[in-house]
């Protein structure tokens, strides 16, 4: 995937479909654009991270660790990120639909910016 990131014909888009990621130690993986559709990262380290543009719908990020990742334009439909932390993450254009963020660490203004609400 790094070079397919960085252009190299040698390179392919990484397709992570439905693994066992669980405890996995990615702390500024770059896997922008990465298909990680359906794989368990519960209590996965993707700390710093980058995954604009992947896909993690119906991921499981359990108590995941996504303090600074970047999660710009991701798509976290049906993911289920039950007590993720997600202080300082990108969450710019990501797409939540039926996300479950129940118990995850984030700022009030991140959670509006990610949900889309208006501040007055």
């Amino acid at each position: 995937h790094e070079l397919w990131l960085d252009g190299d014909d040698d390179g392919v888009r990484a397709d992570i479909i439905g693994k066992d990621l669980v405890r996995a130690q990615l702390p500024g993986a770059r896997l922008s654009n990465a298909s990680l559709t359906e794989s368990d990262l519960s209590d996965a380290d993707l700390s710093n991270a980058d995954l604009a543009g992947a896909n993690l719908s119906k991921a499981v990020l359990q108590g995941a660790n996504l303090s600074g990742a970047n999660l710009q334009e991701a798509d976290l439909s049906d993911a289920d990120l039950r007590g993720a932390n997600l202080l300082g993450a990108n969450l710019s254009s990501t797409e939540v639909w039926r996300t479950n963020i129940k118990g995850c660490v984030i700022t009030p203004e991140a959670l509006h910016r990610l949900l889309g609400c208006r501040t007055e």
